[in-house]
């Protein structure tokens, strides 16, 4: 036969359990990738004109979550580390002011554009891996396929697959948020020094 304080004892140990469960979670982080350097260029356009698009990600990557990697074919999700946009945006976002201080113009678009304008290379970018491994030794990993077009996109002048290991210097998650930010301008320089050698190659006459 059950006592009454048994009974007293159960209905407290239930009451605690339901108010845990119904405790307020703390609200997620959010991150943001960081550009390379101060993002001051001159008001007046000027430099070379480049449309860098369509950037694409993996669908692992399409969500809110900031995608860690825990071994090669498991990866971590948390919900309280979130990105504060879209990571394609982010992604965007970084590499055209990136290009823009590598290149010196402030003439860097997102393709597809709203008004057309005329261009001097298109830069389509398929990125193949975004994550990596948060802890001491741990790298950000950066895998991207990158082209340099023409600005009428109907030549290859540069074709690549870059892959790029950032360290991750601490222990949380902006300290693995910053070395993506680095590993972003590295592929952004990788980018503008392809630029720059086309740059310095005879022009072609586009094709028809």
């Amino acid at each position: 036969m059950t006592t009454a304080p048994s009974i007293r004892l159960l209905t407290l140990f239930l009451g605690g359990l339901l108010l845990a469960g119904c405790a307020p979670k703390p609200p997620p982080d959010f991150y943001v990738l960081n550009t390379a350097a101060p993002t001051s260029l001159p008001g007046f356009e000027q430099g070379v004109r480049v449309g860098v698009g369509p950037v694409e990600t993996p669908p692992y990557l399409e969500r809110n979550q900031i995608v860690r990697r825990e071994s090669g074919t498991k990866l971590n999700l948390s919900e309280q580390s979130q990105w504060a946009e879209p990571v394609k945006a982010g992604l965007t976002r970084v590499l055209l002011v990136n290009l823009g201080l590598e290149l010196d113009s402030n003439r860097i678009y997102a393709l597809p554009m709203r008004q057309h304008r005329p261009l001097d290379y298109q830069i389509p970018i398929d990125v193949l891996r975004f994550d990596g491994s948060l802890g001491p030794g741990k790298e950000a990993v950066l895998g991207a396929r990158w082209t340099v077009l023409s600005g009428d996109g109907k030549r290859v002048l540069v074709s690549k697959v870059s892959r790029i290991e950032e360290p991750v210097n601490g222990t949380d998650v902006g300290a693995f948020v910053e070395a993506q930010s680095r590993s972003l301008a590295k592929l952004s320089a990788e980018i503008a020094s392809a630029i720059k050698e086309a740059e310095q190659q005879p022009a072609v006459p586009s094709l028809p």
